[in-house]
């Protein structure tokens, strides 16, 4: 579940000020990162990395930290849905649709971090690793990290990989194949995740042999823009440009990236205003409202590739009955949460699938706003009165700008069905590792969605981490259908049926779709929102 770290709640006037002065003093501490104008792009992120390793989480908050380290087999074209060579430079298929041949690209080097010196150029040992720890399995150095460091990619079990991927076989220094046990439309799609990112084979065997594996999510080393130089959490994130990185002479970059961590929106939309950051993550509707009336301040936008849901625990017995979460769903007022929490950033959910995406089912009404109906359905299934735990994000994200605002009037309309819900709320990696663990009864969450729905749709696949442990074999076998049609069309057909399978079933109660938004300074140059919202700050200049 892609979810993307400290509250977004609204602060007193006094606090803001305080919070303004503090920035300010830390502004003037941040020398000599801030002070090259020329060759400095300042990011205003909202939140602190909580790891370093792409392939174990699925916080937008730790990729957005780690696209400028990391690069992959394939890319797709900024602010499209093109896939590009990355460090494959070329691809051949097999006519069976089930051998993928990978010519790697030459020449590539990695960063060079304290502590760390490589010795070699990437080749094809590094991607061999990569996988095999991705996986959890193989015979060669990724198989033993995988046991030295037991985890789990969040990504890897939404797209099937564990049963997808037959073998990864090294046929040369830059020649790699991978083979599939049955066909699959949404693989290469899939290589462009940050989850497939390429990490060192030779850092591996090094932090292996000193017996510090959990090392590799504290010093990340990878091919791509930029190199971390220094991280404090809460505080900043400063990246040196990476000297000898492949693509320099297509995308110009600055000498020095500076993320300024803050997790407030309003602060964050006050720093921009104040020329403070040349960037800022998304901030709410308010704040980007009164960001459009500077003449100094641009947006950057991208369809609405996105959604906010309510996650159902269903280990829960309440909510493991399909007519409790319709209840719950039905007493829900979406259409008001859409007007205060959204404006005219948003527009109702009908679906898992974002309306921006053509797997879209632009078929399904929405469901149902309707108290009395839900009060019936609750007592008949016997649960009144019910208690609930009911978590609310602490983020500001497009597909969810107030998570406080959105669970009160959550809690309001289900207390006028019999539901008693008490609001919780965490910092936003806390938060997602409960939810991850279970402990919640029903969470605000959200998902930035693929071009190819495979994973945005898998993420209510069995075993996935959607904050739901729903688990539907006849659902499953229409994701893997659509995966196994080669033509969009054919895979259109199955990607409607676990749709509205998965609207019957409601183990998400989808809320709405955000519009996305990224506002920066109007004399940067070179930035392009992804459609998935996604933020690259290579062949980016302030100026």
């Amino acid at each position: 579940m892609l979810r993307f770290r400290a509250s977004a709640e609204p602060v007193a006037r006094a606090g803001l000020k305080a919070s303004a002065r503090a920035l300010a003093w830390l502004l003037l501490a941040l020398t000599p990162a801030w002070v090259a104008a020329d060759t400095t792009l300042r990011f205003c992120t909202a939140g602190s990395p909580k790891t370093w390793d792409p392939q174990t989480t699925d916080s937008g908050i730790d990729q957005v930290a780690q696209f400028p380290i990391f690069g992959t087999l394939l890319e797709t074209r900024r602010g499209s849905d093109e896939i590009i060579p990355g460090l494959a430079a070329s691809w051949t298929i097999s006519p069976d649709g089930l051998a993928y041949t990978f010519e790697l690209r030459r020449g590539v080097s990695w960063q060079r971090v304290e502590g760390f010196k490589p010795s070699r150029e990437f080749n094809a040992d590094d991607v061999l690793f990569s996988f095999e720890r991705l996986l959890n399995r193989g015979a060669g150095l990724g198989g033993a990290y995988a046991k030295a460091l037991p985890a789990v990619s969040p990504y890897a079990v939404s797209f099937g990989w564990d049963k997808l991927i037959d073998k990864v076989d090294k046929l040369g220094s830059h020649q790699v194949r991978i083979t599939l046990t049955q066909r699959d439309a949404a693989f290469l799609p899939a290589l462009t995740g940050a989850f497939a990112s390429i990490q060192s084979a030779e850092l591996a065997a090094q932090l292996l042999k000193a017996g510090t594996p959990e090392r590799i999510a504290q010093m990340p080393v990878g091919t791509g823009p930029f190199a971390l130089k220094s991280f404090r959490a809460d505080s900043v994130i400063r990246y040196v440009k990476h000297p000898t990185w492949w693509r320099q002479a297509e995308r110009p970059r600055a000498d020095q990236l500076v993320y300024a961590i803050t997790p407030d929106a309003t602060v964050r939309a006050q720093r921009l205003k104040r020329d403070e950051c040349d960037i800022a993550a998304a901030v709410g509707p308010a704040e980007l409202e009164d960001l459009q009336k500077d003449a100094g301040i641009k947006l950057a936008t991208a369809p609405g590739m996105n959604v906010g849901i309510l996650a159902y625990n269903t280990r829960r017995p309440a909510l493991s009955k399909v007519e409790v979460r319709q209840a719950l769903d039905m007493a829900i007022d979406k259409a008001a949460i859409v007007r205060t929490v959204y404006g005219d950033a948003g527009t109702l959910a009908t679906s898992p699938v974002p309306a921006a995406n053509w797997a879209h089912d632009a078929s399904l009404p929405p469901t149902p706003h309707d108290p009395a109906k839900a009060k019936a359905l609750l007592q008949k299934a016997g649960v009144l009165p019910l208690n609930l735990t009911l978590w609310a994000m602490p983020v500001v994200r497009a597909y969810n700008p107030n998570g406080q605002r959105m669970a009160q009037m959550i809690q309001a309309d289900w207390a006028r069905v019999g539901v008693n819900a008490r609001i919780v709320s965490y910092e936003w990696g806390e938060y997602l590792r409960r939810i991850d663990a279970g402990d919640h009864d029903a969470a605000l969450i959200g998902w930035l969605s693929d071009t190819e729905p495979a994973g945005t749709a898998g993420q209510l696949a069995c075993g996935a981490a959607s904050g739901t442990f729903w688990c539907n074999p006849a659902y499953d076998q229409l994701l893997a259908q659509a995966r196994q049609a080669l033509k969009r069309e054919d895979r259109k057909v199955f990607y409607d049926k676990a749709q509205r399978l998965a609207m019957q079933q409601l183990p998400w109660s989808p809320i709405a779709y955000g519009r996305m938004a990224v506002p920066l300074r109007a004399a940067v140059k070179g930035f392009v929102l992804d459609l998935d919202g996604s933020i690259y700050l290579d062949g980016v200049l302030p100026r």
